[in-house]
């Protein structure tokens, strides 16, 4: 198979921040996909008590008490040129119901960790993987051609999600959690592969 070309990046930090898109999850209800914004932490910070102890989890492998305001703010007001920082939103209200973010160590990497998280009342609904998809389709115009995401072992909707978006996946599993590298310089397709590799005891029953 040939390998495609790395991308370079054609969407500014500037542009980045300004993103807003709609689109749509399965059932066709539409889904604004927008830049996180500083003023996002009240609405974010008031999301945490509706969260379960094992969404914390499988989000941030432990559970936590309701952060400070500025501890959320952490994840709010953030430089574009290293995180790309996305919300959803749900309905004619427009309220907050996922968010996710590319986070790479410079401007000029080409490598970035990936996490998301929804909330558990709109979980199940298709709109992880709208976000994912959206994050990693926006990834490769930010210059971003290997996405790294690290997933509790027992998180098998995220495993699941990952290894359908058809990008070259590669799964190492080591002490409870999964490695997750996609290679998203290459198009997706179902034609492309998922190789697991292992670290210690493999992890048994995660299949697309």
């Amino acid at each position: 198979m040939e390998i495609a070309p790395a991308h370079t990046a054609t969407l500014s930090a500037e542009d980045a921040a300004r993103l807003f898109i709609t689109e749509h999850t399965r059932d066709g209800s539409p889904l604004v996909i927008r830049a996180i914004t500083a003023d996002d932490k009240y609405e974010m910070r008031d999301l945490y008590p509706t969260l379960s102890e094992r969404t914390l989890y499988m989000r941030f492998f432990r559970v936590i008490s309701s952060p400070s305001l500025e501890a959320i703010a952490r994840y709010t007001d953030v430089d574009f040129g290293t995180h790309l920082a996305l919300v959803a939103l749900w309905g004619p209200e427009q309220r907050m119901v996922a968010a996710g973010r590319l986070i790479r160590a410079t401007a000029d990497s080409d490598v970035a960790e990936l996490s998301c998280l929804v909330i558990d009342e709109m979980q199940h609904k298709g709109i992880g993987r709208v976000l994912v998809r959206r994050l990693l389709e926006t990834g490769r115009d930010w210059g971003v051609n290997r996405v790294i995401a690290l997933v509790h072992a027992e998180n098998h909707p995220m495993l699941k999600l990952l290894k359908s978006q058809g990008y070259p996946t590669e799964l190492m599993y080591d002490e409870g959690e999964f490695t997750v590298t996609m290679e998203t310089h290459q198009p997706p397709s179902d034609d492309n592969d998922v190789n697991h590799a292992t670290v210690g005891a493999m992890h048994q029953g995660i299949e697309a």
